[in-house]
């Protein structure tokens, strides 16, 4: 309806009001004149060029809806010109702020080669005039020089221009459609109208006013001078007709209202809060909401947890200014171009009222307070202050608006319990798959950013089991999980398209879960929710200062850890993984080594001294003598040092002279874990096109490389050039390797090419010219094989491990970059997560993990490195990190020399076992080598880390069912008497299963519940899910019928003897 004379009316309640800044949607991060500066330069004028040369590829692009959120501008190829034209004008109109951007990058490469922790004193003269006045060159306590720029005189300066700022009112088919924002810029179009008008215009605040009080439509164009031709338009954009009448709220207790994301409001009949404002238009045919509408008269808080576009939402603040009284943000640091001061920003759009919280700080209300909340993670690792969750205090009721708070480190929220008591709602964030921190950060950043680190650090909140540790931390009655952007409305500015498989749905599900177990209250929000709280009479939390607990003596912790850590039965200290190049190695450590832990003789490193614990009377003279004799190799071992154990070192030399000496020794693996400059992809990878046809495998002969061979031969039709030792007979020893697995196909000859070498030479033991040729014939690379042995030192491995690695990552760069893929090991990384974390994730660095004990663990953590290093020069890498491997899940085909697989014979070669429950980690072979094939072909895999474990552990009485189903009766004896068995094992049976297991095993057994669940893997698998999902083979399940069908191999291969019990 066209109204052609004046009327009192309303804004209609469909109307959009987009905030523009150069016909760019408007986000806190494009007011302050240094961020803008950077964001114009590195991300809008290069979208715009991008989009100008290629269209067509912006629109084909689009089309995937994977790629939302991208960099690609969401207009018709036909637009083109218009954005050509738009991008000369910014180029003019903005010369100045260019010009500031290329400024700081410079002052930022200059601090880059300035003398480290000289003094920045002689840079002032240096200084690019553009810059000039308005910056500080500061060190922090490290020496790292950084820039402080001086906020407050880049707003006065010609560098921020209100000029820049407009307003659109568009009108939608549907609101709910609007594409992302963030990437396109705004084009005049038949149902929009631009107000170039400034965001702090107070007039703004009299055209929003208008969405619940009428005035002169003619007046309100007049206000805003309106062009005769477009009050037509104007027009159209108001009605007569009132919107619904909201009555406030008038009880004695307290409200709450979910609004949309992260958005919630709060209110008694005396004040009112809204937290983190993002409002939805009115949508009569869409799903049900609260809008504009359905807000109170006035405003009394507005809060803002964090500076993310979708929690300072420009476009809803503007609209709600006139009915805001204050508007309160987290105090930030001063003159970060990474964290500016948002209180600076909202004040030069007009807000008056804005008051800034530092932690715990709080603001008094009637019946109740606001209490600024520490906030951790969320921002990708980035020192950003910015950030506050909210704790609200109202009519004896408290509820906490946590936004996504990443719950890190449990003891913050411990102390937070501690101060202010219980809580009665908690609204958790859990978008626990956030997007990499360069997708909202890059353009501020000096440098670019390698794919894995952008990878593992992402704009995340807390997952299941760290939200689920707050809820046990905080003691809510009622949790909502919020701010996930599911909302239709939302999909303008987060991208956001959730599936029933997205981490973020499944981490939210269990938290639910759980907490309606434990009977709270507790739903994933999403639309719109009420709530609404009786007073609580209640005094106010006894508040005391949090404890402080006394620093324990290294010795005690030592002692202690020892205790938790010790388990009545043999669990290895990581997986036992076999190889394809093992080479066994005898010497007199190992049985020394195991006689010591039959005596339950403990040692351990504290710092560089061997420390030594002995039951009374153990640790006889010639025991002490052989102790000191083996240091440096017990040393060597614990550290996983470089150092080989001296075979010629007297027995009566003083063992300190040795502890000393190897504490001297370079740590080889600092250095060995650094990718040498001119290994590098000659020519760029053109991306997987088809299937590779010419394959290099190494480590084809062992259990898993043999397995692995099978698979590439099953899913491929390449020819497989197999790396081996053996300089006669390499055919033949493929083929009785693969008929011992009972996996030998006749076909198969035809396609196997041996290749005589050696992984622990130069040129992997084959020559220069044959080397190169190579490089030339293969087109993917499976780098599977390993020397294997845990009791070895590092030093011992590097050869194979590390050197094998580089050559092999040689080989895989000369000429043009050919795919690798890397076997791992799960060893590399810690048994359970860092302090602070609940889970271990594929996409994290591993330079950030510690490194682990032992040779073998070090050696692959190292060579894993190396791998790393090659992807982030752009090879394409994949890395699969396997677990404890059992049989075939079919054939019950086992490595002999596996942990479980003696583990099995040994409880039935002795007849007993121990009481008590345990998990078993495992997974079948045939599982892994598919799994791994299969995800090696898919494109999608390239640049990712995999997993492979079973997500759940298998229970010790599922073997012991399965035993005496086949006929063999095991008797459960107190723990004390089957270690006595063990003992008498270990002084003379060295044939007997468990005699290689014996030095894993503890002589006591400590008070715990073996029959408690067991834990969580702490190995996150997601990648892994995602990658297998559409697979045409599944996750076998760890069940009695697969240990029956273990034990049946067993015995046909004749490893246990006929059942001498008939069931």
């Amino acid at each position: 309806m066209t109204y052609a004379h004046d009327f009192i009316g309303y804004l209609k309640p469909q109307v959009v009001a987009e905030p523009l800044i150069d016909q760019w949607y408007a986000w806190s991060y494009l007011i302050p004149p240094a961020t803008a500066a950077r964001y114009l330069t590195e991300s809008q004028l290069k979208i715009m060029e991008s989009f100008v040369e290629a269209p067509a590829v912006h629109e084909t692009t689009l089309r995937n809806p994977a790629m939302q959120g991208g960099p690609f501008i969401n207009h018709k190829p036909d637009r083109v010109d218009e954005v050509r034209a738009l991008l000369e004008k910014t180029r003019t109109e903005q010369e100045k702020l260019i010009g500031l951007s290329g400024a700081i990058a410079t002052l930022t490469q200059q601090l880059t080669t300035h003398p480290p922790g000289q003094s920045l004193e002689p840079l002032y003269p240096q200084l690019p005039e553009a810059l000039k006045g308005y910056v500080e060159l500061v060190y922090d306590a490290q020496n790292h020089p950084s820039i402080r720029l001086i906020e407050g005189l880049l707003y006065r300066s010609e560098y921020y221009s209100p000029d820049r700022q407009s307003i659109a009112l568009r009108v939608y088919d549907d609101s709910d459609q609007r594409a992302f924002v963030m990437s396109t810029p705004r084009l005049p179009d038949n149902n929009s109208l631009f107000l170039s008008i400034p965001f702090a215009d107070q007039r703004l605040d009299q055209l929003f006013q208008m969405r619940h009080r009428p005035q002169s439509v003619q007046g309100m164009a007049e206000l805003l001078n309106i062009p005769e031709q477009d009050r037509p338009f104007f027009n159209t954009l108001f009605t007569p007709e009132a919107p619904h009448q909201r009555p406030p709220y008038q009880g004695n207790g307290v409200r709450i209202r979910y609004l949309g994301h992260a958005c919630v409001l709060i209110e008694t009949a005396d004040v009112s809060i809204l937290c983190d404002p993002l409002v939805s238009y009115a949508h009569p045919m869409g799903m049900d909401r609260y809008s504009y509408a359905d807000l109170p008269e006035t405003i009394d808080y507005a809060l803002i947890t964090h500076n993310h576009q979708d929690h300072v939402m420009l476009e809803t603040l503007l609209q709600l200014r006139h009915k805001i009284k204050h508007i309160v943000v987290p105090n930030g640091q001063k003159g970060s171009l990474l964290d500016p001061s948002l209180k600076l920003a909202l004040q030069q759009i007009g807000f008056s009222q804005v008051c800034t919280l530092d932690e715990l700080e709080s603001i008094n209300l009637p019946d109740g307070k606001i209490v600024s909340i520490p906030v951790l993670g969320e921002h990708g690792d980035l020192n950003i202050a910015t950030k506050n969750a909210y704790w609200i205090t109202l009519k004896g009721r408290s509820i906490l608006c946590a936004a996504d708070s990443n719950n890190l480190d449990p003891t913050l929220y411990s102390h937070i319990h501690h101060l202010l008591g219980d809580l009665d709602i908690l609204f958790i964030g859990m978008e626990c798959d956030g997007a990499p921190f360069t997708w909202a950060y890059g353009p501020l950043l000096p440098q670019p950013v390698p794919h894995q680190q952008a990878q593992a650090r992402r704009l995340d909140g807390s997952n299941a089991n760290r939200a689920i540790a707050l809820v046990s931390q905080l003691n809510p009655q009622q949790v909502y999980v919020y701010a996930m952007g599911q909302e239709p409305w939302l999909t303008y500015i987060t991208s956001i398209n959730y599936t029933l498989e997205s981490a973020p749905i499944q981490e939210s599900n269990q938290l639910v879960k759980l907490c309606q177990q434990q009977n709270r209250i507790s739903e994933r929000l999403l639309g719109r929710k009420e709530i609404e709280l009786i007073a609580n009479e209640t005094g106010p939390h006894d508040n005391q200062p949090i404890p402080v607990n006394p620093v324990c003596s290294e010795d005690k912790k030592q002692e202690s850890e020892l205790k938790q850590k010790s388990s009545p039965f043999p669990l290895p200290p990581s997986p036992l993984h076999t190889s394809p190049d093992s080479m066994p190695q005898t010497d007199t450590l190992t049985p020394f080594l195991t006689q010591l832990q039959t005596l339950d003789i403990r040692l351990w490193l504290d710092d560089e001294t061997l420390r030594c614990n002995a039951p009374k009377g153990a640790l006889t003279p010639e025991l002490t003598a052989q102790l000191k004799t083996h240091k440096p190799a017990i040393i060597a071992l614990l550290k996983g040092s470089t150092v080989q154990p001296s075979t010629s070192q007297s027995a009566t030399e003083p063992a300190k002279q040795t502890a000393d000496q190897l504490s001297k020794q370079p740590a080889d693996w600092e250095k060995d874990r650094i990718l040498p400059a001119d290994i590098s992809p000659s020519e760029s990878f053109a991306g997987m096109t088809a299937a590779p046809k010419n394959i290099f495998l190494t480590g084809a002969t062992g259990f898993l490389g043999a397995f692995l061979l099978y698979e590439l031969l099953q899913q491929t039709d390449a020819q497989i050039y197999c790396l081996m030792r053996e300089s006669t007979s390499s055919l033949d020893k493929l083929k009785q390797c693969l008929s011992n697995y009972k996996i030998w196909q006749p076909s198969f000859a035809a396609r196997l090419i041996p290749v005589l070498g050696d992984l622990t030479q130069p040129w992997l033991g084959i020559s220069e010219t044959q080397f190169y040729a190579l490089t030339e014939q293969i087109d993917s690379i499976y780098h599977n094989g390993a020397q294997v042995h845990h009791i070895s030192p590092y030093a011992q491995l590097k050869a194979a491990n590390v050197n094998g690695t580089r050559e092999v990552i040689k080989l895989a760069c000369h000429g043009r970059a050919k795919p690798l893929h890397y076997t791992s090991t799960l060893s590399v990384l810690p048994p359970t997560p860092l302090p602070g974390h609940t889970k271990i994730y594929e996409q994290d660095d591993l330079a950030t993990y510690p490194l682990p004990a032992g040779g073998y663990n070090r050696s692959k953590w190292v060579a894993e490195q190396l791998v790393a290093q090659a992807r982030d020069r752009n090879l394409p890498v994949t890395i699969y990190r396997p677990g404890p491997i059992s049989g075939h899940s079919q054939t019950g085909v086992f490595n002999n020399n596996d942990f479980l697989y003696r583990l099995m014979q040994g409880y039935v070669q002795s007849g007993m076992a121990p009481d008590g429950e345990m998990s078993l980690d495992m997974l079948p072979v045939d599982y892994v080598s598919k799994a791994m094939v299969y995800l090696s072909l898919q494109p999608n895999s390239v640049g990712k880390a995999f997993h492979l474990i079973h997500p759940e552990s298998a229970s010790s009485n599922l073997l012991f069912e399965a035993c005496h189903g086949a006929g063999y009766p095991i008797q459960r004896v107190p723990y004390t008497t089957w270690f006595q068995t063990l003992m008498h094992i270990a002084q003379g049976d060295q044939h007997h299963a468990l005699y290689p297991l014996v030095a894993l095993f503890s002589s006591r057994q400590d008070d715990q519940d073996t029959t408690a669940d067991p834990l969580e893997i702490p190995f996150d698998t997601q990648q892994t899910y995602t990658g297998l999902r559409d697979a045409p083979f599944k996750l076998p399940t760890l069940n009695r019928s697969l240990f029956d069908t273990y034990l049946r191999a067993m015995i046909e291969t004749g490893t246990l003897s006929p059942s001498p019990v008939l069931t």
